[in-house]
């Protein structure tokens, strides 16, 4: 692997090109597991060259379609549809935990197929003792994101079952959590608890170790592997654009938009399938990458 990577580096191309073929060859090499074609996925960790060589970056982990769905339906056991949604949402939307935690009904336009990052009200913070709505994390993350046909269904499903300001809340329509989620919901949904025999509730290990933040760099992972250009990933994930990029980009927009939609509910339907076909979740798949994220 190591080997593989220093002659690609050596043929010119960036660090970020190479991250990304590394991740497009790990979704491949995961299928491949999924299918019983291969036994494990051989991407691993690898050291860096140079003068940081002495480091090993930190491993990060994604998920595939499928295995989110695995994991929202274990959180639905812990936390309700309301976690399940959420988590479904961040994963399908790209959009980190502020942003859906302080998502306002008003900025979800279900009608136009589309929900807004709002530049001063965007994000919920939370400290030790209090929360408060305020902007996302940077100028960049104010944006409005559309959303594949099967997620407009499931939010207007989940707005008609409330009447609460706020569209993912705990019970009572308070903020949730970003702890307490995390502790109580995501962590056994994705961990599993078989370890805990006293635990009500039963679950399986998915992906081990993903984070919230991971089904955004997910997210970023499958617009890699669906073709979707690096602007219209940036536009999605709320990254900087120079004024000029944006320019050209609006002119191209309404159709690089519809093919990354159609990717995304393909991949909806493809994991809605897989997970009905084979409702026990498989041994969870060891797939580690390092390089850049989305942040």
């Amino acid at each position: 692997m190591n080997k593989w990577i220093s002659d690609l580096r050596q043929l010119g191309y960036a660090n970020t090109t190479v991250a990304t073929v590394i991740k497009v060859l790990s979704m491949i090499l995961t299928d491949a597991v999924d299918k019983g074609l291969i036994f494990t996925n051989p991407i691993r960790r690898y050291r860096r060259r140079g003068r940081r060589s002495h480091r090993i970056e930190r491993e990060r982990v994604w998920a595939t379609p499928t295995e989110v769905l695995r994991i929202a339906e274990q959180a639905a056991a812990h936390g309700g549809e309301t976690a399940s949604l959420l988590i479904i949402t961040a994963a399908w939307t790209g959009c980190r935990w502020g942003e859906l935690a302080g998502l306002h009904r008003d900025n979800v336009d279900l009608d136009r197929g589309v929900l807004i990052i709002n530049a001063r009200t965007g994000s919920l913070h939370e400290s030790a003792h209090t929360r408060w709505l305020g902007s996302p994390k940077t100028a960049s993350s104010a944006r409005t994101i559309t959303l594949p046909p099967f997620l407009i269904t499931m939010l207007r499903k989940h707005l008609e079952r409330h009447d609460n300001e706020f569209v993912f809340t705990a019970e009572g329509g308070t903020w949730l959590w970003r702890s307490t989620f995390i502790r109580r919901v995501l962590k056994p949904a994705v961990n599993g608890n078989e370890e805990r025999p006293l635990s009500g509730v039963r679950t399986m290990p998915i992906p081990p170790g993903l984070t919230f933040h991971g089904l955004r760099h997910s997210h970023k992972t499958w617009l890699i592997a669906g073709g979707a250009p690096e602007i219209a990933q940036a536009h999605r994930l709320g990254h900087h654009l120079s004024n000029r990029v944006t320019e050209v980009y609006s002119h191209v927009a309404p159709e690089v938009e519809l093919r990354l939609l159609n990717d995304l509910q393909r991949r909806w339907h493809e994991a809605d399938r897989n997970v009905k076909a084979h409702p026990a979740a498989p041994e969870p798949a060891h797939r580690h990458i390092s390089g850049p994220t989305a942040a």
